[in-house]
């Protein structure tokens, strides 16, 4: 598998909250044993930590109505540049997706499947902040890069693909547990739902309240749901 992380700017450059999240995500990634050929940090501008080096593309990748679903957008890009290769699996996260334990190619059960998705565990809309994918979901991608620079939110014309079956893409996808994004809303509802142990969770560190969710245990485990290496990588970049 590979570790997939996509920032494209109009200022070429991290803003302030994910110039940190980058070193954190680079640091946690080395932590959980990511060999650094395999962590993927594609940018429009240069930039290196830690012996990762950011793969370049062109600033035509990025989307001004859109800027969100960039990392979605740009798959197929990332597909004709032989970024994304064949017989890997991507794993394309936000950078406030943060990894807990290591994911293992064969706990996705993705063979037969072009792309795995979580849903909000909560609710039942798609949710595109950590996602899993093959070079074969190329046009799958590309229906979503399209309908995107049309101003279309990617989770909101996935939902409405899936909902028509349109190309028949709902044997191609696989709904995946909620345990790779467990996000800010709900979170005891989710943590009951997941696969243990967690795998992704998917938050804000800077917003109020949340690391007392998360890293401080204020939830119904009563404990923290953060394993202390990644905690004490937070607090290295300051987040306590």
């Amino acid at each position: 598998m590979k570790n997939l992380l996509v920032y494209v700017s109009k200022d070429k450059k991290f803003n302030r909250e994910c110039e940190t999240l980058a070193k954190i995500q680079i640091d946690n990634s080395l932590r959980l044993k990511w060999r650094k050929e395999d962590i993927l940090m594609v940018t429009n501008f240069d930039y290196e930590y830690r012996g990762v080096k950011a793969i370049v593309v062109g600033d035509e990748n990025y989307c001004a109505v859109r800027p969100r679903s960039i990392k979605t957008s740009i798959i197929p890009h990332l597909i004709e540049k032989g970024i994304i290769e064949k017989r890997h699996i991507y794993w394309n996260h936000d950078f406030d997706a943060f990894q807990l334990h290591s994911i293992k190619d064969e706990e996705l059960g993705l063979d037969g499947f072009d792309a795995g998705f979580t849903d909000y565990g909560w609710k039942n809309d798609w949710c595109l902040g950590s996602d899993f994918i093959k070079e074969s979901a190329k046009d799958i991608f590309e229906w979503l890069r399209d309908a995107i620079f049309a101003n279309w939110e990617d989770e909101e014309i996935l939902g409405r693909i899936t909902r028509r079956n349109t190309h028949n893409i709902n044997s191609r996808i696989k709904k995946m547990n909620i345990t790779y994004q467990i996000g800010m809303k709900n979170v005891d509802f989710n943590y009951k739902i997941a696969a243990k142990p967690l795998k992704v969770l998917h938050f804000h560190p800077h917003k109020p309240g949340l690391l007392d969710i998360f890293m401080y245990g204020k939830n119904q485990t009563d404990k923290p749901l953060m394993p202390k290496g990644l905690i004490n990588i937070f607090n290295k970049h300051g987040i306590k």
